[in-house]
């Protein structure tokens, strides 16, 4: 859209509606309503504007009544109806928001009572785009065109010469650069704080915003590797923020919910503080999601506090647990020291944790496995090295020494909430994320997520370790050997990657997993390697592991490309979200050719093996893709939510949301309060599976390590951070249910 079209566009919208409407609770009209029905812990009625019946929109019920922040919301039917169910008692503010309108003010509710309400039709483009997604806003950032690329340094284009093509570059500002951590886009980064100091132009003030706080050694990192001598990408962000302060406004809306969407209740709580962000969390062991019904959730606060976050959805309660850790064990402020102030914490560091807890999984008996740090990375037991009489350790040991705070040295801690004792189980691979399989061991799966001679997947026999507690004899790991001289069997004596190949030997990988799953379709690991463009691994162990693991790669092919997480259906189809702007899969059924031999190091033996399914959402000018950042990807393999079994659900990290996709169509999950929804892990429960809808439900954690940017309950404009230390966000657990239709209660 044009400057001139823009402004003729908030013309013909302040001149048509130069009477905003306000909300108010009004005589319910009988006809209107007879069809809504509400028990006495519901709330219902029917939302309307000046053009009538609002469909689509959503009416959010909050409480500070309870041990979180509380609030639960629904969307309007074809008919503006509503009904928010199943609320705790409690006192509630009631309003309407959505798309073409502003905030409606908040009105008191009684439950059991309905409520009618009256939209507020957004008097100008500039008021309505105040509550788009941040997707919408980031798409206006100016990135280099197609034409620059491969970079050739400042000597020539200008583009260092590390980036080869555009969708590098893309892929080092969106996942795996600066959207790995926050949603740009929102209020708080649109913006520039008057708190920050005063500049002579934006691109000092954003300067100063990429320096501050526990993470500006890796913003200032980032930052650097996209500098060209016109400024960079540090010059398009603030040429960014000066279009925006200038009133240039998205060039495009989201569309309202529709079809199945309107289907949604969602129920956020928080958990923790402003100060520490949450990473993952795990709610029941994905095997059998009846595990831990109506128990507490558990998060993973990775770098920021040693205290993990519970929350008791039932009792709305909130509390933290500390896993132990050696007291000469390094902290992860060594690695992200604060050498410039926040505009919200000053000085303070607020990244200090030993734990370094980065995700988590339940087994079978509702014990929680915390990928997490309990020693210093250099205290290496005996048993992992050479000469050690482990079979992993005789193959391949590990001995690698990490001075100070090394973020991917975890080992395993277990919580038991029947005990509320912790257990520690020292490997000799670092750990990152995990899933389990679904063997007699309940083998738990690790990745390390490090390169290079350190690349290894690792795994825990858990029957055995909780039948001896004995750490040594109850892990194992492996090199990633593909079989390159394609006689179908690992050998020793292989290739070491980057160095002249042999045929008549096997390769070593020296790319590691990200992203862990297993696949119940062939009791295969499947991972993800963040090497742009990305790829997965899939990893058979054969009889004796040690022995016997054989690993293949693929490259994520154009369009797609930029990886983090990953996950496997029932069939044995992985599911990839990408920076391209598309939730992918990889069927290995579909490959033609043999997958073994020369060259199938590489990457490249099945292509065709790739489909790509495109997320919604505005693109970057020059870029065809969604500029869209999915984080990871969760498949509801037992259809818990109620969208069909084996669905793919991967993160909206730009948008609010979470992405389904369903039918070849993608399913928008979007949270509309607080506006900075920005989710790492899900999981889905089932509570009662007599109970239908009421007794299923996923969950999420919200991750922006800026918890402090997610809406305040107070905030002054929408979107933006609370006023006061004391009204910030913390970090979400967001609840999803899935009703028939929109009245259901």
């Amino acid at each position: 859209m044009t400057t001139l079209t823009s402004r003729l566009a908030v013309l013909a919208i302040a001149l048509l509606f130069t009477a905003p409407v306000s909300a108010q609770q009004r005589p319910a009209p009988q006809a209107a309503n007879q069809a809504i029905a509400i028990d006495g812990d519901d709330i219902g009625g029917t939302v309307t504007s000046r053009f009538g019946p609002e469909a689509g929109v959503w009416v959010i019920a909050e409480t500070r009544d309870l041990g979180t922040r509380f609030a639960k919301m629904a969307v309007t039917d074809e008919r503006g109806r509503y009904v928010i169910p199943d609320l705790p008692k409690a006192n509630y503010q009631v309003w309407v928001r959505g798309y073409g309108l502003v905030d409606s003010p908040k009105v008191a509710a009684e439950l059991g009572k309905i409520l009618d309400l009256t939209a507020v039709v957004a008097p100008s483009l500039a008021d309505a785009a105040q509550y788009y997604p941040a997707i919408y806003w980031a798409a206006m950032i100016k990135i280099p065109d197609k034409s620059r690329f491969p970079g050739t340094g400042d000597a020539g284009n200008g583009i260092p010469e590390g980036f080869k093509t555009q969708e590098q570059w893309l892929n080092t500002i969106k996942t795996n650069g600066c959207g790995n951590c926050h949603q740009l886009g929102d209020h708080a980064t649109r913006t520039i704080s008057a708190a920050l100091g005063n500049f002579e132009s934006s691109q000092e003030a954003w300067m100063q915003r990429l320096s501050v706080g526990s993470a500006g050694h890796n913003m200032v990192e980032t930052i650097t590797r996209l500098m060209t001598p016109e400024g960079g990408h540090l010059a398009a962000l603030a040429d960014w923020t000066d279009r925006i302060k200038a009133g240039e406004l998205p060039s495009s809306s989201p569309p309202r919910p529709t079809g199945v969407e309107r289907n949604l209740v969602i129920t956020v709580r928080d958990w923790h503080d402003p100060k520490h962000y949450l990473h993952d969390l795990t709610t029941t062991d994905r095997r059998k999601p009846t595990v831990n019904a109506n128990g507490p959730i558990y998060g993973d606060t990775e770098l920021s506090s040693n205290a993990q976050p519970v929350l008791d959805p039932v009792r709305n309660v909130k509390t933290t647990i500390e896993p132990p850790v050696r007291d000469n064990t390094p902290s992860s402020a060594l690695a992200n020291q604060v050498v410039n102030p926040s505009p919200y914490w000053g000085m303070e560091q607020v990244w200090d944790t030993k734990v370094n807890a980065h995700t988590s999984a339940m087994d079978q008996d509702g014990r929680v496995y915390y990928t997490a740090q309990s020693r210093p990375p250099n205290d290496i037991p005996d048993y992992c090295k050479k000469g050690s009489p482990l079979r992993s350790a005789q193959l391949y040991p590990l001995a690698f020494k990490r001075e100070g705070f090394f973020q991917n040295s975890r080992q395993v801690t277990v919580y038991d909430p029947k005990s509320k004792q912790f257990t520690t189980i020292d490997t000799c691979f670092g750990t990152h994320h995990l899933n389990f399989a679904e063997d007699a061991n309940n083998t738990l799966w690790l990745s390390n997520n490090t390169q290079g001679d350190a690349a290894v997947v690792g795994w825990v026999n858990t029957k055995l370790f909780w039948q001896t507690h004995d750490a040594a004899k109850s892990q194992g790991w492996t090199a990633l050997i593909v079989d390159t001289n394609a006689n179908g069997k690992r050998d020793e004596g292989y290739n070491e990657p980057d160095k002249p190949a042999d045929p008549s030997k096997d390769t070593r990988l020296g790319l590691s997993m990200y992203a862990i799953s297993y696949s119940p379709a062939d009791k295969t690991i499947w991972g993800s390697n963040l090497a742009h463009p990305g790829y997965i691994i899939r990893l058979d162990p054969g009889k004796n592991p040690p022995d016997t693991a054989l690993a293949e790669i693929y490259k994520v092919p154009l369009p797609g490309f930029g990886i983090r997480g990953m996950d496997v259906d029932r069939h044995g189809v992985a599911w990839l979200p990408l920076d391209s702007g598309h939730l992918a899969s990889f069927d290995r059924r579909k490959c033609k050719g043999p997958l073994n031999g020369p060259g199938a190091e590489k990457g490249d033996k099945c292509p065709e093996g790739f489909s790509f399914y495109p997320l919604p959402g505005p693109g970057f000018q020059g870029d065809p893709g969604a500029e869209e950042n999915p984080y990871y990807v969760w498949v509801d393999q037992h259809n818990i939510l109620g969208l069909g079994a084996d669905v793919p659900i991967a993160t909206g990290n730009q948008s609010d949301s979470l992405h389904a996709l369903v039918g070849g169509q993608i399913v928008e999950l979007r949270v509309p309060y607080p506006m900075g929804f920005f989710a790492k892990g899900l999981e889905g429960r089932i509570d009662d599976p007599k109970a239908g809808w009421k007794g299923r439900e996923l969950w999420a954690s919200s991750g922006n390590r800026t918890p402090f940017h997610i809406e305040g309950i107070d905030a002054p404009a929408p979107g933006a951070p609370g006023k006061t230390p004391e009204t910030l966000s913390s970090p979400l657990v967001v609840q999803f249910q899935l009703r028939p239709d929109p009245l259901a209660h």
